[in-house]
């Protein structure tokens, strides 16, 4: 099917049917007055990292996330994810949010808190999934932070695009088949999120254990890649070995599931190594190419929401993809909240753009190629002569971007028909502008900050400390406070009623989880 029927079919369908939906969840490390990773227990007060639904805790105890609800409007999710922020700054006691994707000055290995869930099964599995993760690529690796953006259109619009596309059977199945379509075409062009939004050029010395040929040394403390985008989506940043040889499938909703399951049911001789079980706990969940799901790194995931003990991919084979998850995305450390509603707005567009594009399947070879343009636009993306891969040819990336900018303008213009303004047209005039001048990138604007400081640590502790002013000039108002301090008492009430629920042993509990697949 061209493009131009599919936009055209876009273009025939009504008002109500461009309603995006959208959620966000947002890493930041704690850290303390000097800058240094926070070596205290997630506060009590936020709540129970396993239970509560809004404030939680990624890989390490340290590194917290927000979780908004879903939004079909901007400003509220924007607002959501205010509150969340100012709510848990009134209970960090002489410490802030970090600014930046890539972590403030590191410890040893040993002396970087691992998340702890509590007792109860789920929990334990949580943190033993954590351990596995350390012993497979370290502790700091797990102190990365990143901003995942959750994405999925109304049925008002699926039942509108299943008929326009002669589709009148399984609308989940078509909403599936649409959705892994989006996904191959977002991996096609993934990149340009990179050049456009990565922020993390830099990154302090303490995270690299062996000297790296990609950067240089800036003063006493600090590594940075010239041209770079997104250390964080670079191989330095989330990489696996034994990933690399995997080739997962978005062909499909049962390859991408039986490639997944196939890899956590395989072991890996390193892993192996490791053991799984010792007299102090779990190592790992097992020895395979992944513990769980979760454990492969993509830009991009299919999601639904799942019950409780549910494995993602059974959940997602029993009633098909719900939303999807963008994970590329990096702190913006020049906004308060990492992210702002003119980069929401272009999301939105460059999301609705994949979903319209013909999006044939992903042989494995092309799988390798689109790998290969994330890793030299990470580190590489505002060199002037960069090429990357594109539709079976080597192109230079700013002619590419223009391009591929101009196509996503007229998503802009009719989105802004229907919903009569223009602030889509102007997020896409702000991204062209950045590709017509690569100063204007979150990426060369950090690191020019950077290199005017002379060290990454005390320009991105500004920025937190900075932070911590914005969030402490406006408090919440008495009645959001005390909702936030009822769902932190009840997340706790919830983790308590998890442990007295659980029957049997957690070697028990963690196989049974295991043969569901």
């Amino acid at each position: 099917m061209a493009k131009l029927s599919r936009l055209k079919r876009l273009q025939a369908l009504d008002h109500a049917a461009f309603k995006f939906q959208r959620g966000i969840e947002r890493e930041t490390l704690r850290v303390d007055t000097t800058g240094t990773l926070s070596q205290t227990p997630h506060p009590e007060t936020l709540g129970a990292a396993l239970t509560h639904g809004s404030i939680t805790t990624d890989y390490s105890e340290a590194l917290l996330e927000f979780i908004t609800g879903v939004h079909t409007n901007s400003d509220e999710l924007i607002e959501e994810l205010d509150s969340l922020h100012r709510f848990t700054h009134s209970q960090m006691k002489g410490e802030h949010f970090w600014a930046g994707s890539m972590p403030s000055k590191l410890p040893e290995q040993e002396q970087i808190p691992i998340a702890q869930y509590g007792s109860s099964h789920s929990g334990l599995m949580k943190t033993y999934y954590r351990h596995g993760l350390w012993h497979r690529y370290g502790r700091k690796m797990q102190t990365i932070a990143g901003l995942h953006y959750n994405w999925s259109l109304p049925d008002a619009f699926w039942t509108q695009w299943a008929k326009s596309n002669g589709e009148t059977d399984n609308l989940q199945d078509f909403k599936t088949k649409e959705y892994f379509g989006l996904i191959r075409s977002f991996r096609r062009h993934s990149w340009l999120l990179l050049y456009l939004f990565g922020a993390s050029p830099a990154m302090d010395k303490s995270f690299l254990d062996t000297k790296n040929d990609n950067l240089a040394s800036l003063g006493d403390d600090t590594l940075f890649a010239p041209y770079a985008t997104s250390l964080r989506m670079s191989d330095l940043g989330y990489s696996n070995r034994a990933q690399k040889e995997l080739f997962v499938c978005f062909n499909s909703l049962e390859s991408y599931a039986d490639t997944l399951i196939k890899a956590i049911k395989t072991p890996y001789a390193d892993y192996e190594k490791i053991g799984t079980k010792t007299e102090a706990g779990y190592n790992q969940l097992n020895t395979s190419i992944l513990q769980i799901e979760n454990e492969y790194y993509s830009d991009i995931r299919p999601k639904r929401v799942v019950g409780s003990g549910e494995t993602p991919i059974n959940g997602l084979r029993a009633r098909g993809v719900e939303y999807i998850e963008v994970r590329c995305l990096d702190i913006n450390p020049f906004e308060p909240l990492g992210i702002n509603k003119s980069q929401m707005n272009f999301i939105d567009l460059f999301l609705l753009w994949c979903l319209v594009q013909d999006s044939p399947m992903i042989e494995p070879n092309e799988c390798s190629l689109l790998r290969d343009n994330s890793e030299r636009v990470a580190l590489k993306g505002r060199q002037p002569d960069l090429g990357i891969y594109f539709n079976g040819e080597i192109e230079a990336i700013k002619p590419l971007s223009e391009r591929l900018l101009d196509q996503i303008y007229q998503f802009a213009e009719l989105i802004d028909e229907h919903e009569g303004c223009t602030r889509y047209r102007e997020a896409c005039t702000e991204q062209l502008a950045k590709v017509r001048d690569e100063n204007l990138t979150p990426s060369s604007k950090i690191l020019s900050r950077i290199k005017q400081n002379g060290s990454f640590a005390s320009t991105l502790l500004e920025h937190s400390k900075a932070l911590s002013r914005y969030f402490t000039a406006l408090n919440l108002p008495k009645e959001k406070q005390d909702a936030f301090t009822k769902m932190a008492e009840q997340s706790w009430q919830e983790a308590r009623d998890k442990e007295a629920a659980d029957v049997g042993d957690f070697d028990s509990f963690l196989k049974s989880y295991f043969e569901q697949s």
